[in-house]
């Protein structure tokens, strides 16, 4: 398991280069999380990984594409909590309102850029070949 406490005493460069975000939107993240678990009415069963480490897990998947297995063995838990657990992080940061992507890419372009496209036809044509019968078949013996 990932050693979460000798992460976050890292620079934030190395931190950032770790998960791909800055200490101070993993802190944020880790608020949201703390906000939603405060306001939950009816407690279940406790998760065996901490919020940081459920962050964490989170970031794995999603700056690294490992497989959930892999992620699950590193973490110390089953596939299937990994997968909860990352969906649970994803659904409580969007919740919050705080998190998104940007919406598109600027409209603007600066005209000194000199652009050139070049389209490329990839499409596949089927070929024709000619059919096989009987009597080509024994031309060919």
């Amino acid at each position: 398991m990932p050693n979460i406490d000798k992460l976050l005493k890292q620079s934030d460069a190395g931190f950032k280069r770790y998960t791909g975000i800055h200490k101070t939107t993993f802190y944020d993240m880790l608020e949201a999380m703390q906000e939603h678990e405060a306001s939950k009415t009816k407690s279940g069963r406790p998760s065996v990984l901490s919020l940081k480490e459920q962050i964490l897990l989170a970031l794995t998947y999603w700056r690294e594409y490992r497989t959930l297995y892999h992620i699950s063995m590193d973490f110390g838990i089953h596939e299937s909590s990994a997968s909860r657990i990352i969906r649970k992080v994803e659904d409580i940061l969007i919740d919050s309102g705080r998190f998104e992507l940007p919406k598109k890419l600027p409209s603007r372009v600066d005209e000194d850029i000199n652009w050139s496209v070049v389209i490329v036809d990839a499409t596949e044509t089927p070929i024709e070949r000619p059919k096989k019968t009987k009597e080509t078949i024994v031309n060919l013996k």
